[in-house]
């Protein structure tokens, strides 16, 4: 991947992004089921957007349901960023995929292989402009993925 001096992305690379899916999630805070949406799913993490997020750092088991086979699978990840959004009165956590096994690997795969086949909403999301919006697209995007 080419980067300018200054170690950043040239603004074609960061132009690509994850494929733009949006599935309901489920991971456990103090004792609690809690569902939240995940979206910009990449082979490496995801965003979710919820009311109760984890801290920075934080583990937790992260379990993902393949709307096409319906298959769920429980993936290990970390909170890598955090944000607040008032107007939504929602949080962002951009969470990092650990130690993946070769079933959950091939899931994930199939889960962005078949994207284009899932409803997405029609516009673009307003958060894209704020900082975690612009760590999104840092840290997944499609050209950095493939390569």
């Amino acid at each position: 991947m080419a980067k300018s001096g200054g170690g950043r992305e040239t603004k074609s690379e960061q132009g690509q992004r994850a494929p733009e899916i949006q599935l309901p999630v489920f991971y456990n805070k103090a004792g609690r089921r809690v569902k939240a949406n995940g979206t910009r799913f990449s082979p490496k993490g995801c965003v979710i957007y919820t009311n109760i997020p984890h801290n920075c750092g934080t583990s937790f088991s992260l379990r993902i349901t393949n709307p096409h086979s319906k298959k769920t699978i429980q993936v290990d990840s970390s909170v890598i960023l955090k944000k607040r959004f008032d107007s939504a009165k929602k949080w962002g956590m951009v969470v990092r995929f650990m130690n993946l096994t070769t079933s959950e690997k091939d899931e994930i795969h199939e889960i962005l292989s078949r994207a284009p086949a899932i409803p997405i909403a029609a516009t673009e999301s307003k958060y894209l402009k704020t900082p975690i919006g612009q760590a999104i697209l840092r840290y997944f995007n499609l050209k950095k993925l493939t390569e």
